[in-house]
């Protein structure tokens, strides 16, 4: 029991060690690199890196979309265009046809005589 009174006695008789007082415009430096800092710091440039990375190929997908749905676009036109054709090219075979649209344009057959006729209301059909 003594010696657990003279343990305590000793420590506190101890004298508590002051805290230095800073100076003023004194700084203070630094013991070592702050690696919590510098780990933060490749963090981060390793994300920049990771992200410049992906730009090349995420902006060539990006045309790449634009440009298909232009083509489809096109191809719906250029289809549309077909058909339209195609039909023309049909009724364009018969005879009756192609003298009936040349007649519309104005044309007449050799030897015949042509009659303008003027002065008719609009609209006023043969049929």
């Amino acid at each position: 029991m003594a010696t657990a009174r003279a343990a305590a006695a000793r420590t506190r008789a101890r004298p508590k060690p002051r805290a230095r007082a800073r100076q003023r415009g004194v700084r203070r430096h630094t013991q070592g690199i702050r690696w919590d800092r510098v780990a933060r710091t490749m963090l981060l440039v390793v994300l920049l890196a990771v992200l410049v990375s992906f730009l090349g190929p995420a902006t060539k997908y990006v045309r790449t979309w634009q440009l298909a749905r232009e083509t489809r676009g096109e191809v719906r036109q250029l289809k549309s265009d077909n058909d339209r054709l195609r039909r023309e090219a049909r009724i364009l075979k018969d005879p009756q046809q192609v003298q009936l649209r040349a007649r519309q344009l104005g044309m007449a057959r050799p030897g015949e005589r042509v009659y303008v006729v003027r002065g008719l209301p609009k609209g006023s059909g043969s049929r």
